[in-house]
């Protein structure tokens, strides 16, 4: 098979399981309104079985980058795929909130493995002019994951009865792709891979020369107050039901709406960087309008219409898709041999951000009484997270790193 067809074929079989994958982890979120009823749980407590998924997800970054190299991206992957799995019907057989905490945990790490090296595969198997494109690509199936998640679940409960038959369902697409991915996936040439004098590093020398390396520091204080907006997804359906007075069904629709535009944002975004041939001005400017569609979002009164709130969450889904350009940024600020660890940081930390404040942002709306606390400190994290981008990252489109 001819390297560019590969390629492509290559994308395919990641992008579904990406796309499982992204059902998986906005499912507790998705069902946040059925099993705080089902499992008779307050706030806080369904925001850490929320979190569950993402703090062993974020803790595993870092090791993914180690076991890619140690392992290769095609092991690693296959491998801690078939834990998801395993995790996966844990979570469908489950009725108690331990049991769906610790299928949560078993998901989290089993699919923390995937991006990275999903990533690493991309960025092997395909050339500059087309990489960030193809990343993001792969990085919208995560919008129709969160789709099928937001909206299935809802329609499911109101045709069904049961929110099971539709976990079910993607856990057998994610068996079935397993077995695509252990036929498909290659790893390239390691000459191919790092260069025919590269050497690798011990380690711990990687890991120490990466966390002491000041350009990764925007990254990942970008990255980290970017997952509010996740945890502002996870919340959205639970939000507009107790603020808004909207059935479940309705919430539901809201929130999978925006989602599905994570599809062609993310392409977008990516599309747009690569014509462009410039990384900082994307992100700067998508970061921008996001603040500006959320903070109009959270003033919204109620009683509007279905679709302005659709309108202005698939917007701000459409916007914050500018994290798709991180993964294209950190291998081109970074020398090689430490890109593996340098995403596992961004990723890791960023995802380990998202598992502290979605308990938080539960826990203060159990505290107060209501969300005006829990959003004020969404709308300051994207503040911030503008000015970062705009005053701290720069421009590494086409330049070679330094050592």
């Amino acid at each position: 098979m001819a390297q560019r067809n590969y390629a492509y074929v290559l994308l395919v079989t990641i992008c579904v399981t990406y796309f499982v994958e992204n059902f998986l982890r906005s499912a507790a979120g998705a069902l946040t309104p059925i099993l705080i009823q089902e499992l008779g749980i307050s706030h806080g407590s369904m925001g850490l079985l929320i979190s569950a998924f993402f703090f062993v997800y974020g803790v595993m970054q870092i090791p993914s980058g180690i076991l890619s190299d140690a392992l290769g991206a095609r092991r690693t992957i296959v491998g801690f795929t078939a834990l998801t799995a395993a995790g996966v019907f844990l979570f469908w057989l489950s009725r108690s909130y331990s049991l769906l905490g610790a299928a949560q945990l078993m998901i989290g790490v089993g699919c923390s493995v995937f991006y990275i090296n999903a990533v690493r595969l991309i960025s092997t198997w395909f050339p500059q002019e087309r990489k960030a494109t193809a990343i993001g690509i792969l990085s919208a199936a995560s919008g129709l994951g969160n789709f099928v998640a937001y909206m299935g679940f809802p329609l499911a409960v109101q045709w069904l009865g049961d929110w099971r038959p539709l976990y079910l369902g993607m856990s057998v697409i994610l068996v079935v792709n397993w077995a695509m991915n252990f036929l498909v996936l290659k790893d390239r040439d390691e000459a191919v891979l790092d260069g025919p004098h590269t050497r690798r590093q011990p380690i711990l020398g990687t890991l120490l020369a990466t966390i002491k390396d000041a350009r990764l520091l925007p990254f990942i204080a970008g990255y980290v107050l970017a997952s509010f907006s996740w945890v502002f997804l996870s919340w959205l359906p639970q939000y507009l039901i107790d603020t808004k007075g909207f059935t479940y069904v309705d919430a539901g629709m809201v929130a999978s709406v925006g989602s599905i535009m994570g599809i062609p944002g993310c392409i977008v975004v990516a599309a747009v960087s690569d014509r462009l041939r410039r990384r900082k001005l994307p992100i700067v400017a998508f970061s921008a309008v996001y603040t500006v569609v959320l903070a109009v979002f959270l003033g919204l009164p109620g009683g509007l219409p279905l679709v302005v709130y659709m309108a202005l969450g698939s917007g701000m889904t459409f916007m914050v898709s500018f994290w798709v350009l991180f993964f294209s940024m950190v291998p081109e600020t970074l020398p090689p041999g430490r890109v593996g660890v340098g995403l596992g940081l961004v990723n890791g930390l960023g995802t380990i951000g998202f598992s502290v404040v979605a308990p938080l942002y539960g826990g203060l709306v159990d505290a107060t009484g209501g969300y005006g606390a829990s959003n004020t400190v969404l709308l300051g994290g994207a503040v911030a997270m503008t000015l970062i981008f705009a005053l701290f990252l720069r421009e590494c489109y086409g330049k070679a790193p330094d050592k």
